[in-house]
């Protein structure tokens, strides 16, 4: 008789708690629209600043606070 084989399901952890770690700036006018977050379960998010942009760049945040 054969064994099945048993599939491992993993559950993703859960975002609690999450830190900006780029700038989005928009492309054409240079100002800052956003930010994207790192969550402690390695998820990016962008956060609008106000409605989602297309054309944008990212910029680090630096620590030097």
């Amino acid at each position: 008789m054969r064994s099945r084989k048993q599939e491992r399901v993993m559950t993703p952890k859960p975002r609690l708690t999450g830190e900006p770690i780029m700038r989005i700036l928009c492309k054409k006018t240079d100002t800052l629209v956003g930010f994207l977050y790192q969550w402690n379960n390695g998820d990016l998010q962008p956060a609008w600043l106000d409605d989602a942009l297309a054309e944008v760049r990212y910029e680090p945040i630096n620590d030097a606070a």
